[in-house]
């Protein structure tokens, strides 16, 4: 546990595991939206952002201050991103009338 930084990270990556799981079984049982890629793909990146910060606090594998830093920061981007891209595809294809279904 002190290795990613104690309980509160742990709760902390609770949220991203519970997307994650949730996607996965959605793709499992139904014919998801093609923007469900941009939405799996933001969850992992919120989930390794939220990793790099535990670790980042973590005492037992200290990573440096620039490498952890950099990291979170490109991952919260790419989290961004992915999910913006994710809301973006979902409305155009609502707005041209496109099912987007995956076949």
């Amino acid at each position: 546990m002190d290795w990613i930084g104690g309980e509160t990270t742990l709760v902390n990556l609770a949220v991203p595991v519970l997307g994650v799981i949730s996607l996965l079984l959605i793709r499992a049982y139904a014919n998801p939206h093609r923007s469900w890629y941009y939405f799996l793909a933001s969850f992992l990146c919120w989930f390794a952002f939220q990793l790099t910060i535990g670790v980042y606090a973590g005492s037992l594998v200290p990573i440096p201050r620039l490498v952890g830093l950099t990291a979170a920061v490109l991952l919260l981007g790419g989290f961004m991103t992915f999910f913006g891209l994710a809301l973006l595809s979902v409305w155009r294809d609502r707005r041209n009338g496109v099912s987007g279904r995956i076949h």
